[in-house]
């Protein structure tokens, strides 16, 4: 596995994360994240889960005429429910995500968070997409399922990093901008797990927000590097791209913004590496 530096990101690292996945899938999805993998439920279905004679309190309607016919006797069909197991991946490797003082970057932690996320939906037999986003241009793939998926998704989310970093710092699309766009993306029903800072989230972002709760299941992984959670007085310089920004670290209120918009968010800091923890385990 190529060794982990922080700041760029390493495919053989995306894909390691996948051996946490089974653990966490098995049961049908992560305890710690509700409704990765169950989804909404969208009818019976159209697989056949029994045929056995009708017994008191079973619903008439779900009577099958022709097996009733053929044994005499009132039999009853049901299938099972079709589940959508549908996860829309969507990475913010926009300039205010290119920095980090301890461990990984901010983009790098996201990603990481994302990619597990990903092996765990596909572990749980659901079906993954990408949405990443850097400064000047965004990168899809549609949702796939197994992890040939998975595999595609890790390599784009490294190109995609890496082409983000050699970018020199602009002024990319606001976070509404870059949630539209990825929620009009995905399904009616589907997940989408947005990895971001919050940084510039727009003068829209409420009402995006609030069109995406109507048309999928919105969660958040609010990425914060430790600095962001106890600041410390002054001004410093941080890398952004090719360049140098002077900058003044404030406590995050990005987690209060999202709770008040009945949005479900996670913090993750970026100093937490998943594998490490693994490994102490």
């Amino acid at each position: 596995m190529t060794p982990a530096d922080g700041i760029n990101l390493s495919l053989g690292r995306l894909v390691a994360l996948g051996r946490l996945a089974p653990d966490a899938a098995r049961g049908g999805h992560a305890p710690s994240h509700n409704g990765s993998v169950a989804g909404r439920r969208r009818g019976q279905g159209s697989d056949i889960h029994d045929l056995r004679p009708f017994q008191d309190g079973d619903d008439p309607r779900k009577l099958d005429p022709a097996a009733t016919a053929r044994s005499g006797r009132a039999q009853v069909r049901t299938f099972h429910e079709d589940v959508d197991r549908t996860l829309l991946l969507v990475a913010d490797f926009r300039s205010p995500m290119l920095w980090g003082t301890r461990g990984r970057l901010r983009s790098v932690a996201a990603a990481e968070a994302l990619a597990l996320e990903g092996w765990r939906a596909v572990a749980a037999g659901g079906r993954v997409g990408l949405h990443a986003v850097r400064d000047d241009a965004s990168t899809a793939t549609a949702p796939r399922p197994r992890p040939a998926a998975m595999l595609d998704i890790c390599a784009a989310l490294v190109r995609v990093h890496g082409e983000a970093l050699a970018l020199p710092a602009a002024l990319g699309p606001d976070l509404a901008t870059l949630l539209d766009h990825a929620v009009a993306q995905g399904m009616p029903g589907s997940e989408v797990v947005l990895a971001t800072g919050l940084d510039t989230p727009g003068a829209d972002f409420a009402n995006v927000v609030e069109a995406a709760i109507r048309k999928c299941r919105l969660r958040v992984l609010l990425v914060q590097d430790r600095i962001e959670t106890d600041p410390p007085p002054g001004v410093f310089p941080v890398h952004a791209g090719r360049g140098i920004r002077q900058v003044r670290f404030g406590s995050s209120t990005g987690l209060g913004l999202l709770q008040g918009l009945g949005v479900p968010a996670e913090v993750l800091y970026c100093s937490d590496d998943p594998l490490r923890r693994s490994e102490s385990a």
